[in-house]
């Protein structure tokens, strides 16, 4: 009988690699994929080099997208000039408040393509964001349910595709129109002062930045109470497994019990380092639109300071409004972004035992 139980033996292979997270890098475009490098599962992976190259590559787009701009600032500044001169020579009458209105108009002609560029491309990245999202956190999510957050990692995931979901309707159903509709009452207010023009204009700018602010702190919140909600439940299920093993098997138990542990630590390491390379590639996604948008902020600024001291009023807070819808518009990204991190974060930071 023992001889030919020796017949029966077979070979028994294991997979060298369960758990595959290939989509964290998959999802991301090549340039992305330049500055986070390649994703390594062993714990290696070199955070510190893909944040160096995410910082200089981000100086290089600011200062190419400062010489972009160079042009634009130069134009604002001589209407500005030009205007101041011809309201010095023809002070009579209403010819200083028209001339005014005209620079007013040529800035508003100018720039309004370039802030709907600016729109649609805002747009795009968000859409990419969320596309990487969705490719990503399951492959996240799935290494911290394997690394003992069978419960937490499940809830998580809903919780963090409900909220990506309701963001992603708010921030381009509501917060883009609102910040349209705060950019057309400026411009109608430069063109016909008027007191209540100016409350509706600080009243959508209000919404427009109380809608991003509850969205964020919403979104942390819920996720937060997510994870404490379920963590114990991992905590409980993991501990009863172990002892259920170590004392079902007397002889094997402590040994499968042992493997156990090292398969969780295993996955727990590979979790951390596709979530790692996962907040790397969001900020390598969001690095152009930040740059542009971040750049032209501090363009318009700039012109407002000297239309302010060159020109008159009606130009320097007609430059200070675009300014703002800016500033609006990088919450946006910032919102979407700020999301994305929270989510990742929540997957890194499930603690198993």
């Amino acid at each position: 009988m023992l001889l030919f139980f020796l017949l029966l033996i077979t070979p028994a292979f294991a997979e060298e690699d369960g758990l595959d997270v290939s989509s964290v890098e998959d999802a991301l475009p090549e340039e992305a994929k330049e500055i986070s490098g390649a994703l390594v599962t062993d714990g290696s992976y070199d955070v510190g080099g893909a944040i160096g190259r995410l910082l200089e590559r981000m100086k290089g787009s600011l200062l190419e997208q400062g010489r972009e701009e160079l042009l634009e600032l130069t134009r604002i500044v001589a209407i500005a000039v030009v205007c101041a001169v011809a309201e010095t020579v023809c002070s009579e009458g209403r010819a200083a408040e028209i001339i005014s209105l005209c620079a007013c108009a040529a800035v508003v002609v100018m720039t309004v393509g370039s802030l709907d560029s600016l729109s649609a491309e805002l747009c795009e990245a968000i859409g990419i964001l969320s596309d990487y999202a969705r490719a990503a956190l399951p492959a996240v999510f799935t290494a911290s349910a394997v690394s003992g957050a069978v419960v937490s990692a499940g809830a998580k995931y809903a919780a963090v595709n409900l909220c990506l979901n309701v963001m992603m309707e708010v921030l381009q159903r509501v917060t883009m129109p609102l910040i349209y509709a705060y950019l057309a009452l400026c411009i109608s207010r430069c063109a016909c002062p008027n007191a209540v023009l100016g409350a509706a204009a600080s009243t959508l700018k209000w919404a427009c930045v109380t809608v991003m602010s509850v969205l964020t702190m919403g979104v942390g919140a819920y996720i937060s109470l997510t994870g404490a909600l379920t963590g114990g439940a991992d905590a409980a299920a993991v501990k009863g497994a172990k002892t259920v093993i170590a004392s079902a098997l007397p002889v094997v138990g402590g040994i499968l019990s042992d493997a156990a542990s090292v398969v969780l630590a295993s996955a727990s390491v590979i979790k951390s380092s596709a979530g790692s390379f996962a907040l790397v590639g969001v900020c390598a996604l969001c690095l152009g639109p930040f740059a542009a948008i971040g750049v032209r902020i501090l363009l318009f600024r700039l012109c407002a300071a000297v239309a302010s001291a060159v020109e008159g009023k009606r130009l320097a807070v007609l430059l200070g409004d675009i300014s703002a819808a800016l500033g609006m518009m990088l919450g946006v990204l910032g919102t979407m972004t700020i999301m994305l991190f929270i989510s990742f974060m929540a997957a890194i930071r499930t603690v198993s035992a």
